[in-house]
């Protein structure tokens, strides 16, 4: 891992006050430009322009300060900052020689505390210092220092607790808190106009940031910053912006539109997924959907390649729909994607084609059993009536994942001809599909006592006895009772009750498959307990032994790099953001990796 390249000479401009309560970018320099009324922006002028500050009068304290310490972040903003005040300055020579002792009070003690954020004990430490040398001055750099140090702690406090007024002021009063070396200030700044409704504010906030500081990677996390408070066609006008403005030398730029692309990748999967889900039907235009295929492919990205297979089956265009669901089967096999090929495969009639792509699954998968019933309905289903019979109406709705209709289809059956255990325990997955669990458990209850008093039958109603399209495949197929005892320790985990789970678990009546499915959401549930609880070491112990049953999923890789970060294993924790960033950037991902990487480098 290397250190980012050094800061050229443009800054972030600091920001004045126009107007009581209004803050503005602005810096001491000349060059302001108006990007709104009442706003300016004061760029720092580039090398070998603008006038110089007299000979001699560059204070090179701080800058030899991050020399002695080694601080090479701060050490190359300071190079950045003193080049701008003065364009033919130069970093001295003997920067990293050891310098002569000269009389006087040594300051590295107060910086030391300043740098490790002890803003109120340096002050305490110089007005001691003071009282035992009345004669002694302390630099000004130093207090310079302190001060920004003190104004930066103000806007952060002040953003925490959402005092977006008092971020605005406290940036207008010492605008060296919002420069491109405390980027994080002036993020926040961003965020307090985007909450005061001052959008325009907010934009320009954003763009001074994009088209001043120098570093593409600060560019890149701006333009994620800037998406939770800015619209599709600001973002691509920063995005422009970033990519080609004020360009420093050593940097690639051709990352900032890498942003761009990835939150586009990102809505255009969220809308897929509504349109697929039916939330809002025909919500992709021809170019979107052309635009999301395309990412699909590039990323071979099975999850992606079956919400195009079930946008398409929705729109009964059942060859694409195959297509997809088969892409996403070559690309990484599963009973997810085996349920689509099945089901696209039935909508064109290719029944024979729907067998064979359900054979490695059937009798392993119950999301594959409900889907083959779609291809080979049972016979004499439906309270005794015989003959061969079509799908019924709640196959269907389960089919398209409709499970609003999936209650209303079981209820008019039980009000028509009574319940059944097998309708029961439907009923308990479509609660939990929609997010009922205490309603589901007592559904699952009453279909286990149900199925206690009824006889045996060698079959069951259509579309009454699996799980929904939704639930996750099991190894081996559970018998009613099994699936009964599933469904509810499936329904009391939503509840939260992971103690009286835990303590039932072992004298449950559940396939081995569904014991350790469940065991592994414990752990995961009480993994995020004892992040909450700061036992960080115990995170890594339940992930770790979580990982033993199923493979580790996105959030919960999250939560491991939180754990290691915590535990002050930084680069291991930078490792764990940026392996689950590099495969889908979320801003969860990026916000684990943009911290780590601040904390490695000091680089706030």
């Amino acid at each position: 891992m290397t250190r980012p390249v050094l800061l050229s000479a443009l800054l972030l401009a600091g920001i004045a006050a126009t107007g009581a309560g209004t803050g503005a970018w602005a810096q001491s320099n000349g060059g302001a430009r108006a990007l709104a009324p009442g706003v300016k922006v004061e760029v720092a002028p580039a090398p070998g322009s603008g006038s110089a500050p007299a000979a001699g009068k560059v204070d090179e304290t701080a800058l030899r300060y991050y020399a002695r310490i080694g601080d090479g972040e701060r050490l190359e903003a300071e190079i950045a900052r003193l080049r701008a005040l003065d364009p033919g300055w130069e970093p001295p020579k003997d920067l990293f020689a050891p310098q002569p002792t000269t009389p006087g009070v040594d300051e590295t003690p107060f910086w030391n505390l300043m740098s490790a954020g002890k803003v109120a004990e340096a002050r305490a430490a110089i007005a001691e210092q003071r009282r035992k040398s009345p004669s002694w001055q302390p630099s000004d750099k130093l207090l310079q220092e302190l001060d920004t140090a003190e104004s930066a702690g103000r806007i952060r406090s002040a953003s925490d607790t959402k005092r977006w007024q008092d971020v605005v002021d406290a940036a207008a009063a010492h605008p060296e808190a919002v420069a491109c070396n405390r980027l994080d200030n002036a993020w926040r700044l961003a965020e307090a106009y985007a909450e005061l409704k001052q959008a325009d504010r907010a934009f320009d906030t954003y763009r001074t940031i994009v088209s001043t500081c120098p570093k593409a990677k600060e560019r890149r996390d701006t333009i994620f910053k800037a998406s939770r408070h800015l619209s599709p066609e600001q973002l691509r006008e920063l995005t422009a912006l970033g990519a080609t403005a004020n360009p420093a030398k050593g940097e690639d730029y051709s990352t900032v539109r890498t942003a761009e692309a990835e939150l586009e990748t990102g809505r255009l999967l969220e809308r897929l997924g509504a349109a697929s889900s039916g939330a809002k039907p025909g919500a992709l235009s021809a170019a979107d959907l052309s635009r999301i295929q395309g990412i699909v492919r590039d990323k071979q990205d099975a999850d992606g390649a079956i919400a195009l297979g079930w946008y398409f089956q929705k729109q009964k265009n059942f060859a694409e729909a195959q297509s997809w669901f088969s892409q996403a089967n070559g690309w990484a096999p599963s009973d997810k994607a085996a349920e689509g090929l099945v089901l696209a495969y039935n909508g064109l009639g290719e029944k024979a084609q729907a067998r064979a792509a359900a054979s490695p699954w059937k009798g392993k998968s119950s999301r594959i059993d409900q889907a083959l019933k779609a291809v080979d309905p049972p016979r004499g289903a439906g309270g005794g009536r015989s003959g061969p019979q079509g799908p019924s109406e709640l196959d269907r709705a389960l089919a398209r994942q409709d499970f609003a209709a999936c209650l209303s289809i079981i209820r008019s059956s039980i009000a028509k001809s009574g319940p059944t255990a097998a309708l029961l325990q439907q009923r308990g997955w479509c609660l939990l599909e929609m997010k009922r669990p205490s309603e589901a458990e007592a559904a699952f209850a009453e279909a286990q006592a149900m199925a206690a008093r009824e006889p045996a039958k060698g079959g069951q109603s259509a579309g009454a006895g699996g799980r929904t399209p939704a639930a996750a495949g099991l190894p081996q197929k559970a018998t009613p009772a099994q699936e009964n005892a599933y469904g509810q320790a499936v329904a009391r985990l939503a509840t939260g009750d992971t103690v009286g789970l835990t303590r039932d678990l072992p004298r449950a009546n559940m396939t081995p498959a569904q014991k350790a499915e469940i065991r592994a959401s414990l752990m995961a549930t009480e993994a995020n307990r004892a992040l909450e609880d700061k036992r960080y070491n115990d995170v890594l112990r339940l992930l770790d032994a979580r990982k033993e049953l199923t493979p580790e999923p996105r959030n919960l890789g999250i939560l491991r790099g939180w754990a290691l970060y915590n535990l002050m294993r930084f680069d291991e924790a930078y490792a764990q953001f940026k392996s689950v960033d590099d495969r889908l950037s979320t801003e969860e991902s990026r916000e684990g990796v943009s911290i780590t990487w601040k904390t490695i480098y000091h680089d706030w």
